[in-house]
């Protein structure tokens, strides 16, 4: 017995539920939801609005228990209403507070802008003129460096005339005395041939008499240290040719120790 009263309990509560489970929720409810949803969503509402975002929620809160209680559709569509205005009121506070922002900033862009064009003006000129005074600055430096580079040509003009003056009087001088000691020209070099005074027969000491060529070939040496001299020795044909070539050596390194003793290096 007890069993079937607990039965029969448990199906008067299914059915009590049964009976208090709502349908589809009305076209009025479904979009207050999604209005105040997006006003949820919004940081603009939730800063600037949020009395009204909590008017918005309330008034949803109240159509969702009208529905959940099975009131008229016209109540419940009520409730809705109030709360999708109150939502979409929410959002247009808060997109009017955007605009109002957004306005300020353009108002301060557009004078940052008119003070940035004002600056950028008075750089401009201050440009302009340094500008100008950097272009008459180097206008004077050009001047001046024309200037210096003519009176440079003109030096230079007058060095060269005189290297060229001081080339020939070499020139000259090194041709008189080549001339005096009798120098040719081969493909060599300058030939000089002192001869066979200078030395004794089969001898390799040179001749107190042939001091004077000497001196003449060291003078000009000393006065041309840059030419590079071979010294070389010669001998008649009589002997070997072992000791002729012994004899030529010694004749040449005595030339080279004559003239070294004459200060030639």
């Amino acid at each position: 017995m007890k069993k079937t009263l607990t039965t029969i309990a448990y199906a008067a509560v299914t059915l009590l539920a049964a009976c208090a489970t709502p349908g589809p929720a009305p076209q009025e409810l479904v979009q207050a939801r999604t209005t105040v949803h997006q006003a949820e969503l919004d940081p603009g509402v939730l800063a600037n609005a949020a009395l009204e975002l909590k008017r918005a929620t309330d008034s949803l809160q109240r159509a969702n228990a009208l529905f959940a209680k099975g009131e008229s559709l016209a109540d419940i569509s009520s409730a809705a209403y109030v709360a999708q205005t109150q939502a979409r009121t929410a959002m247009a506070m808060a997109d009017a507070k955007r605009n109002e922002e957004a306005i300020t900033a353009a108002q301060t862009d557009r004078e940052r802008a008119r003070a940035d064009a004002k600056d950028m003006e008075a750089r401009r000129a201050r440009s302009q003129a340094a500008t100008a005074q950097a272009q008459a600055t180097d206008a004077r430096i050009q001047a001046s460096v024309a200037r210096g580079q003519a009176q440079d040509a003109e030096q230079r003009a007058e060095v060269a005339q005189a290297v060229a003056a001081g080339a020939q009087a070499q020139s000259a001088m090194l041709r008189q005395r080549l001339q005096e000691l009798q120098a040719q020209e081969t493909d060599r070099g300058m030939l000089v041939t002192l001869g066979d005074v200078l030395f004794e027969f089969n001898r390799a000491d040179v001749k107190p008499g042939a001091q004077v060529s000497m001196r003449k070939l060291a003078d000009f040496l000393q006065h041309y240290p840059d030419r590079l001299v071979l010294i070389e020795g010669h001998t008649d044909s009589v002997g070997s040719a072992a000791s002729n070539t012994t004899l030529s050596a010694r004749r040449a390194d005595a030339v080279a120790a004559s003239l070294a003793e004459l200060g030639v290096a």
